[in-house]
């Protein structure tokens, strides 16, 4: 009966180690995935109130920035877009400051890229419920290359995209 105690008991430790070392391993591959996020296209009101094509860089329905090209060294104007989830969920993301971390894949330097509040959306133009925030300011990474982008809203970690920037 010992034996098959010691046994069980064995067996259970090495499932432990093994699902530790999965869920290690899922979290390393993460920190060292840097492929750029994908490009994705969503509707936004535009002239008269009729929706037009918008595109993004970044994670459909959590993160983006507007697919554009980011000049090293330079304050490109960006807008930010959040979704919380749900209209709920991202109305509460108004009004909170975002801080957005850049760590250059080729040097490993970290700078503070962008800071600014999600803004609220002019009730003339967008209508309720809201599928997602924005918010606006200057995206600056001092040298070309891949970067990624994590965002911080009142501190807490919200998302992480990856983008390519160019040189002037």
């Amino acid at each position: 009966m010992k034996k098959i105690s010691r046994f069980m008991l064995c067996l259970l430790l090495v499932m432990i180690m093994v699902a530790a070392g999965c869920s290690s391993k899922t979290v390393q591959e993460d920190r060292e995935n840097w492929e750029v996020s994908p490009s994705f296209t969503i509707l936004k009101p535009g002239a008269e109130g009729k929706e037009v094509p918008y595109g993004l860089r970044g994670d459909d329905g959590r993160m983006a920035i507007v697919d554009g090209i980011v000049i090293a060294g330079e304050n490109n104007k960006q807008l930010f877009h959040f979704w919380g989830g749900t209209p709920e969920k991202t109305e509460q993301l108004f009004h909170k400051k975002v801080k957005v971390v850049g760590s250059s894949k080729e040097s490993r330097k970290t700078v503070t890229a962008f800071e600014s509040v999600v803004g609220v959306p002019n009730d003339a133009i967008y209508k309720t419920p809201y599928s997602y925030a924005e918010s606006v300011g200057y995206l600056k990474l001092p040298s070309k290359g891949i970067w990624k982008l994590d965002a911080y809203i009142e501190g807490e970690w919200f998302g992480r995209i990856v983008i390519d920037v160019q040189e002037k």
